[in-house]
């Protein structure tokens, strides 16, 4: 009974790991500015705040919604052609596939979590798997905020590339194009779903070594463990003295 809820437990942290890689916002888009564009900015951006002319948070599922069209996003994409990958980032590459590769594999991790816990029992697996987990998260942020710091300084230059697309075309665009060095900067940093990730493998850890250690002070556990571990001896066994006599026969 106890690994079946251990079972139960690890696919119930899985489940969660998928549904925050889908729902929970993953990154957040800023454009600081000064008091006095801030000001300005009121009247072109419903999100704009105090020093914040653009604000948007971004999840996965945001992100396929801006590109079917089904977001307020939706038409600022579409009314600028399609999106293409700016010049400007290609020192970044690494750093931003870092990120991709990072996110690609925690996604990995939690489906192999999802589908070992229906079919096996074994603690150990899971908890590696969670170590792998945070590990990766850790690169993830440390890669990403690498990348964001240099778009924050202006060490990578997207202002031009953003603002037109945010706020289109025109002479207004191009005067903020000329004031962006001094006046705008682009904040992006990681939203929730790095915390989400961290609190959730760091569960499947936890989870995992409670389960192990209670196992080791339960004298039935080991007397079953035992017992499973001679009934695979034996299974093996027999298998190969089968094999041995149909290769005498």
């Amino acid at each position: 009974m106890k690994k079946l809820g251990f079972r139960i437990g690890t696919v119930i942290l899985a489940v969660l790991i998928l549904f925050s890689a889908y729902f929970v916002n993953f990154v957040e888009v800023k454009m600081e500015t000064t008091d006095e564009l801030a000001e300005l900015f009121k009247t072109l951006s419903k999100d704009a705040a105090e020093g914040a002319a653009v604000y948007e948070d971004i999840s996965v599922k945001r992100a396929i919604d801006i590109v079917r069209g089904k977001d307020d996003l939706s038409p600022v994409f579409e009314s600028k052609g399609p999106i293409y990958w700016p010049p400007e980032l290609h020192v970044l590459n690494s750093r931003i596939i870092t990120v991709a590769v990072c996110f690609v594999f925690m996604i990995a991790v939690a489906l192999f979590l999802l589908i070992f816990s229906i079919c096996s029992k074994n603690r150990l697996a899971p908890f590696i798997a969670g170590a792998a987990g945070v590990i990766a998260d850790i690169v993830m942020m440390v890669a990403f905020r690498s990348a964001a710091t240099d778009i924050y300084t202006g060490k990578v230059d997207l202002s031009g590339y953003l603002i037109d697309r945010l706020l289109g075309t025109g002479v207004f665009t191009t005067l903020l194009g000329s004031l962006a060095g001094s006046a705008i900067k682009f904040v992006f940093s990681l939203c929730g779903l790095q915390n989400a990730f961290l609190f959730l493998f760091i569960g499947v850890i936890l989870w995992a070594g409670i389960n192990y250690l209670v196992d080791l002070g339960d004298p039935k556990a080991k007397e079953a463990a035992q017992a499973e571990k001679e009934a695979k001896a034996k299974k093996k066994a027999e298998k190969k003295a089968a094999r041995a006599e149909k290769a005498e026969a």
